[in-house]
C-alpha cells in the first residue's frame, strides 16, 4: 500500500496561490537573447509565433523565481561590497529591428581582474548540481543559454568583457567567469535569428524522435511531434507578417494595417493558420473564399478559414 500523502498547510497552500493569482502570462515580444544559444531553430521559431499556449506556472515555482531576483540585489551588493561600480541595470537590448530583445543584468567598472575595463553583468543562482555543472565545465558548455545572453550583450553594448556571476543557493559558493566577447559568434547567431523571424516556414526539427531528451522537455513537444493545434493568435496566422524598421513590429495583409500586440494576441475571425504549422497536407484551398483545407494525420479532411463553419470533418 502506498503512503498516504500528508495534507498541504492552508497557510502555504494560500502563499502560493497569491504568487499566482500575481502573476501575469507573458509572451515575449521577440527572441529573448536569453534563448539564443537554445539549439533548436524550431523552438525559437514556436516562441517568436507564440503556437503554444502559455505556460502555467505553480506558486512554489513563482516563488522560486522571486528568490532568483532577491539573488541577484544579493550580487549586486556583493560587488560594490568590494568596490566595483555597478550600473546600467535592466538597460534594454534590441536587435535585428527590435525581433531580438532582452535586458542586462547590468555593467560594472572596477572588476578585481580588470579594473579598467568596463564589463557586462550576468548574474544567476543556482542549485548546488548545476553550480558544480557551471564550475567544472564552465558558462559556455554548460549553460549555452547562459553564455548567449553574455555574448549579445557585449555586442549590443560595445563591451570586450562580461562578469558572470554565479551563486549556490544551497550553499552560498559564488563563482566567477570573465567571458570574452566573440563577435564571430554573435554576428552568425543574430542572422540565425533573422532567418527564423523572416521565414513563414519553421526550421527543421532538433531531432524526428519525440523522446530525444531535448525534445521531451521541451514546451513545444505537443505542437512540434504531438500534432496539437496551434494557438491563435496573430502570430500564426498566415496574413500576418514581422516587419523591419521598427522595435518589433508585425503587420496584417489581410487588413493593411500595423498590428499592435494587444490585437496580436486576440486575433481576427480572418485568422488562417500558417500551412507550415498544420499537422496535415494541404490538399486544397480558396484565395477568394480565404479557406484552406487539409488531409490530419488520422485521415480526416479539416477546413480552416472564414467559410469552415459551413463545413465538418469528413472521412478520408
Amino acid at each position: 500500500m502506498a503512503p498516504i500523502p500528508q495534507p498541504r498547510a492552508s497557510t502555504v497552500q494560500a502563499i502560493y496561490r497569491a504568487y499566482e493569482a500575481a502573476n501575469e502570462h507573458y509572451d515575449s515580444l521577440g527572441i529573448s537573447v536569453g534563448e539564443i544559444g537554445n539549439e533548436c531553430d524550431r523552438a525559437l521559431y514556436y516562441n517568436l509565433r507564440w503556437v503554444s499556449e502559455p505556460e502555467e506556472i505553480d506558486g512554489r515555482k513563482l516563488s522560486i523565481f522571486r528568490t532568483g531576483d532577491r539573488w541577484e540585489e544579493v550580487l549586486v551588493s556583493d560587488l560594490e561590497r568590494i568596490g566595483v561600480e555597478v550600473f546600467g541595470q535592466q538597460d534594454r537590448i534590441r536587435l535585428a529591428d527590435g525581433h531580438i530583445r532582452g535586458k542586462c543584468d547590468g555593467k560594472a567598472m572596477g572588476v578585481v581582474e580588470a579594473p579598467r575595463t568596463i564589463h557586462l553583468c550576468e548574474f544567476k543562482s543556482s542549485n548546488d548540481k548545476g553550480f558544480k555543472e557551471i564550475v567544472k565545465q564552465r558558462c559556455k558548455e554548460a549553460r549555452p543559454t547562459h553564455y548567449g545572453q553574455c555574448q549579445m550583450g557585449m555586442h549590443y553594448f560595445g563591451l570586450t568583457r562580461c562578469l558572470y556571476l554565479v551563486v549556490n543557493k544551497n550553499d552560498d559558493a559564488r563563482y566567477a567567469e570573465r567571458i570574452e566577447y566573440d563577435a564571430e559568434w554573435c554576428i552568425r547567431q543574430i542572422a540565425r535569428c533573422e532567418r527564423i523571424i523572416f521565414n513563414d516556414a519553421p526550421p527543421a526539427r532538433l531531432s524526428e524522435d519525440p523522446e530525444f531528451f531535448k525534445c521531451r522537455f521541451c514546451k513545444h513537444r505537443d505542437v512540434c511531434h504531438g500534432g496539437a493545434m496551434p494557438r491563435v493568435t496573430c502570430r500564426s496566422c498566415i496574413h500576418a507578417s514581422p516587419e523591419r524598421g521598427g522595435d518589433a513590429a508585425w503587420s496584417c495583409s489581410r487588413w493593411a494595417k500595423p498590428l499592435a500586440i494587444d490585437e496580436q494576441k486576440a486575433a481576427c475571425p480572418a485568422h488562417l493558420y500558417l500551412p507550415h504549422l498544420i499537422d496535415g497536407e494541404q490538399i486544397d484551398c480558396s484565395e477568394e473564399e480565404e479557406w484552406i483545407e487539409y488531409r490530419m494525420r488520422n485521415g480526416t479532411v479539416w477546413r480552416d478559414g472564414a467559410a469552415a463553419n459551413d463545413n465538418t470533418d469528413t472521412a478520408a
